[in-house]
């Protein structure tokens, strides 16, 4: 009874704290009437499919709220060249203007972090950053034309290189070095970004970026647009649950971990039918993998390797191979996770090394689930050769006491715990030990137990 009160006390200050905080809100926000709003997003990751979607969210937002700049702070390695492309589309027609702000310091624009930058309508970078490094790579990192001959390499390099050029021209930035950073591969610091007129402006932070652009007249969805953002207010945007984890599921780490975690459940589930939670688990694991091979490029054919391997693990415990099918299994988990992440996608050129394994996953994490799955089914072997307990062949050899003479015509024993209907070939008096040595629906055949000693199964 006394709970009610208490509750309702909470939603009293829980309402009071809100009254008081969207009165304490309303100052704060006629202070800011009539200054312009920047909106601010975070691209610190490799570019997958999770940043397109966060990208053109922010784009949306700030149309439909009235935003005079979206503010990208950008730090990545590189990434997918079709969301490269997406968000390169969707600055482009974008009509709200975009600035980009490689930082803070250390930070870099590499591969299509160079096309994010070269894309907006404004670019600054930290005094302690570098871009470029977009030349089109094939699988592990290597030459494309070793790895898929001369005109497909030529092939590649000419449409990364013309996308470059014109993303460049567009936006009145150096399209000539753009080519460059693709044909050759080269990286610059900021001071020379600048001076090669890749970016606008080398300034430290988001606020003097925003404070740059203020005055500048640039083209916006086709037409000119002077920016005004002196003043302007910031307002950061935070990922929504479904973006943050595409970008957790878009680290390969992760996307292996859950495959093996996965199979882990789906086996233990097969070893030990019913038991429900291992299952549920996997499953979900599983469906969590497969999402991330939609934000990542997933090599099939590993999958299908890490399939398998689970499939001969478990195998392994319901027929013993000798040892032959595990070890083919764990061959099988150890390969399909090396090669898990499909470095020869079209969708991957731009730069394998954002989605490489950890070694600390390519092998010992394979091997300890390889290792789990084993020391079940090994259990599992074990018991089967094991006695069994219950039901009718568990009373054979169990060593009981008559309750009454036992002979052909029969008697009866207590042994197991229980009370039972028992004959023997040879009378056994009342009081003696006996033992099981077969089973007969619901009567047992005992004879006398040898040895010295108490009754192991008593009343």
């Amino acid at each position: 009874m006394r709970r009610v009160p208490v509750v309702g006390l909470a939603v009293l200050l829980a309402a009071s704290f809100g009254l008081a905080s969207a009165g304490a809100a309303e100052p704060a926000q006629a202070a800011d009437a009539g200054r312009p709003r920047v909106l601010s997003i975070t691209l610190a990751e490799p570019i997958t499919a999770g940043s397109a979607e966060y990208l053109e969210s922010a784009l949306a937002r700030a149309r439909a709220q009235g935003f005079a700049l979206v503010a990208i702070t950008l730090d990545t390695p590189g990434g997918a060249l079709d969301a490269t492309r997406e968000m390169v589309q969707a600055m482009l027609a974008s009509e709200v203007p975009v600035a980009v702000w490689v930082g803070p310091a250390g930070a870099r624009a590499g591969s299509a972090g160079l096309f994010l930058t070269l894309a907006a309508q404004v670019a600054a970078m930290h005094p302690a950053s570098n871009i470029g490094a977009a030349h089109p790579v094939a699988e592990g990192g290597g030459d494309v034309e070793k790895q898929a001959g001369k005109e497909m390499a030529k092939k590649v390099e000419n449409d990364t290189a013309a996308f470059a050029r014109a993303i460049a021209k567009a936006r009145g930035r150096n399209a000539e070095w753009a080519e460059k950073a693709v044909r050759q591969s080269v990286s610059v610091t900021a001071e020379e970004a600048l001076r090669l007129k890749v970016v606008d402006a080398v300034l430290p932070d988001l606020p003097a970026v925003v404070a740059f652009a203020d005055g500048r007249t640039v083209e916006v969805a086709g037409k000119p647009r002077v920016l005004h953002t002196r003043g302007a207010v910031i307002e950061p945007l935070a990922k929504t649950v479904r973006q943050r984890t595409l970008s957790f599921l878009a680290d390969p780490n992760v996307a292996a971990i859950l495959m093996l975690l996965g199979m882990l459940g789906l086996g233990l589930e097969l070893y030990h039918p019913g038991s429900i939670v291992p299952g549920v688990l996997g499953g979900f694991c599983l469906f969590l993998a497969f999402l991330a091979s939609r934000v990542i490029p997933v090599n099939a054919g590993a999958v299908v390797l890490l399939l398998a391997g689970a499939a001969l693990l478990v195998f392994e415990g319901y027929t013993p191979t000798h040892g032959v099918a595990a070890a083919v299994g764990v061959a099988c988990v150890a390969v399909g996770t090396l090669l898990f992440i499909d470095k020869g996608s079209p969708d991957y050129r731009f730069d394998p090394a954002a989605f490489s394994l950890s070694p600390l996953v390519v092998w010992p994490t394979p091997l300890a689930v390889s290792g789990l799955m084993l020391f079940v089914a090994w259990k599992v072997v074990g018991s089967r050769r094991r006695r069994l307990q219950a039901g009718a062949p568990g009373l054979v050899g169990e060593v009981g006491e008559t309750l009454s003479d036992v002979g052909p015509a029969g008697g009866e024993v207590f042994v197991h715990g229980e009370y039972w209907q028992a004959r023997s070939a040879a009378p056994l008096p009342r009081g003696s030990r006996a033992r099981v040595v077969a089973v007969d629906g619901l009567r047992l055949t005992v004879v006398a137990e040898q040895g010295a000693g108490g009754v192991q199964q008593g009343r």
